[in-house]
């Protein structure tokens, strides 16, 4: 609908219907409302103008656009104009209207906070901030303010780091977001955005994994969880190095890469592991928890290592337990997040494992179990 041709002869009427549209745009409880009166509308009470018209134009804004209602005041003296105290109320969807005839489309306020900071930062940013604003990052209890201020201390701490090496991600993270170390992990996109090859600079974080690694070893087995990969250690299954993941941190496709850092256990051959823990001709096992994030590990860990499958003398007898009867639900253990990895490409985990755990809807942990 059409704004009356009109209404553009009217100053005094556009105002009245701004401040309207002032009043929806402000954090409120109830209704837009607005009272007649001579310090709220002026024109209506400049009786040395036409008047009555003046407030026949509100009455067919109300009759025949539907803008709002309006309620009169049934207390009014007699001598009193009949609109003296009315109140025009605003109805709830008559906002789209009254903005395109007043030209005022909607403005995100969290988006306008989010434009007003980067006005004073745009110049840090290699696309001037476009990125910040479009995903609009955000931390509990801090403003676009301070996180625009955030981002852009980035840059001057590049190149802090000790001995002159660049501060890991964490480290930046850590530095830049009040303490917390982990805001930046999903958020190399957003970097590369707004610093370009400054961002790709950023050296990545070592992958630390803990190995005990007999001489002249012959089998490798990665164990997901500490206790079992301690027993293990006390009582090793003969000529076979055991790696502990830490659940998820050895998925990752830089397994292999030069980030991978190892922490030796007494009586370890380091170099002798180094050289030859990814050879694959040389056995590769995986144990872990039989549960769908258990062989998720397994399936994410052959992106690296596709030789690996599971070892069986330790999913055998847990096998063998569900089989039985034994096991919780993925609930009582607040596993009820867990994702059914689909195929792994290992032959026993996809013909046994997968689908017992599908059948009988339980799971088991490891630690519960001794093999060795």
């Amino acid at each position: 609908m059409s704004a009356p041709p009109w209404l553009d002869d009217e100053p005094w009427l556009r105002q009245l219907l701004h401040a309207l549209l002032d009043s929806q745009e402000k954090p409120r409880t109830r209704a837009v409302t607005r009272r007649i009166k001579r310090s709220t509308t002026p024109a209506l009470f400049a009786f040395d103008e036409d008047t009555e018209y003046r407030w026949q134009l509100v009455e067919r804004l109300a009759d025949e656009h539907g803008l709002f209602e309006i309620r009169y005041d049934p207390r009014r003296a007699p001598h009193q104009e009949r609109y003296d105290n009315a109140q025009l109320r605003l109805r709830a969807n008559a906002e789209p209207l009254l903005r395109d005839w007043l030209e005022r489309p909607r403005v995100d306020p969290v988006q306008a906070q989010w434009q007003a900071a980067l006005d004073s930062h745009h110049q840090v940013f290699l696309d001037g901030g476009t990125a910040l604003l479009e995903t609009r990052p955000c931390l509990p209890g801090r403003s676009p303010a301070e996180m625009v201020a955030a981002f852009a201390r980035l840059p001057a701490l590049l190149g802090q780091g000790r001995l002159g090496q660049d501060l890991t991600l964490r480290e930046l993270s850590a530095r830049a977001f009040h303490g917390d170390s982990k805001f930046l992990d999903a958020r190399a996109d957003l970097l590369a955005r707004l610093f370009g090859p400054r961002a790709a600079a950023i050296p990545a974080r070592p992958l630390l994994l803990t190995a005990w690694a007999p001489a002249a070893f012959q089998h490798l087995l990665i164990v997901e969880n500490q206790d079992s990969f301690l027993r293990l250690v006390e009582r090793p299954p003969e000529a076979t190095a055991l790696l502990y993941s830490g659940g998820f941190r050895a998925s990752a496709a830089r397994l292999n890469s030069e980030h991978t850092r190892f922490a030796y256990l007494p009586g370890s051959d380091a170099d002798h592991f180094q050289r030859h823990w990814l050879d694959p001709n040389r056995c590769a096992m995986f144990w872990g928890d039989l549960d769908y994030a258990g062989l998720g590990i397994l399936a994410a860990l052959r992106q690296s290592l596709p030789h690996l499958r599971a070892w069986r003398p330790g999913y055998r007898p847990m096998l063998e337990a569900l089989l039985n009867g034994d096991g919780h639900t993925p609930e009582q253990a607040r596993k009820h997040g867990q994702t059914d990895p689909g195929q792994t490409g290992c032959d026993y985990t996809d013909q046994h494992l997968l689908p017992a755990l599908r059948v009988h809807g339980r799971f088991l942990d490891q630690e519960g179990f001794s093999v060795g």
